[in-house]
């Protein structure tokens, strides 16, 4: 069994969702901090005529120092969910795949209110459903497991029974893979070359959200991500 993990995020990239179809299970680490400083945890971004658009999710912040990831809420929901939706029909109004992917997404925001964490994972399997993709999602605060670096991986693996775990490709500068060795652990690493697909909006820009893949292929984006994916050891 392969496990891979990632914090929780706003409409993720591509590569989010290769690490995902090329596991058995994807762990969401929610108890993580969250970053002060520039994180893709809740920004990603999309296209406009003018190139790369960024989107933000507005969170609270004021009063409350660090917070970890499950503990976030966002700020005036409503007034962004309402933003973000017409900002979305604006640029992607004319994709076949629009109408049914903007019905959803007015159900996750309203669904999940200020909670953006209820927020993100919704959309994660959105996007995951809408490509096919049917690799499995847990959380780490359902695993009882709070941990930092290495060690929280491989004790989030060992419970699940994995032997292997897929991470990031260039996640050995942050991680001695040694320890995972040492556990008993195979590494292995998710290189992704985004390949180029039809965009609306000019020249190809790479690695953007998913939910531009998506909303330009529909389904057969999940052949892009596939090309564009390798699994590697080092």
């Amino acid at each position: 069994m392969r496990v891979s993990f990632n914090q929780p995020a706003f409409i993720p990239w591509g590569g989010f969702y290769a690490r995902l179809l090329n596991s058995d299970l994807m762990i969401l680490l929610d108890e993580t901090q969250f970053a002060r400083g520039f994180t893709f945890v809740n920004r990603n971004r999309l296209k406009g005529p003018q190139g790369e658009i960024w989107v933000t999710v507005p969170v609270k912040k004021k009063g409350l120092g660090f917070q970890k990831i499950n503990q976030l809420r966002i700020h005036q929901p409503e007034k962004w969910s309402e933003n973000f939706l017409s900002m979305l029909r604006h640029y992607y109004g004319r994709s076949l795949y629009f109408g049914e992917t903007y019905e959803k997404l007015t159900e996750n925001f309203r669904e999940a209110s200020e909670n953006f964490p209820k927020l993100a994972l919704s959309i994660i399997h959105l996007i995951g459903d809408n490509l096919g993709i049917k690799t499995p999602v847990g959380l780490q605060s359902e695993t009882g497991i709070n941990l930092k670096g290495a060690k929280l991986l491989i004790d989030l693996a060992k419970q699940t029974g994995a032997k292997e775990v897929l991470l990031p490709y260039l996640a050995d500068r942050h991680l001695d893979l040694d320890e995972f060795v040492r556990a008993g652990l195979k590494v292995s690493f998710l290189r992704y070359n985004q390949l180029p697909y039809p965009q609306f909006w000019g020249d190809f820009i790479a690695n953007l959200s998913a939910l531009d893949l998506f909303l330009c292929c529909g389904p057969d984006g999940i052949k892009v991500i596939n090309k564009s994916s390798r699994v590697v050891q080092k």
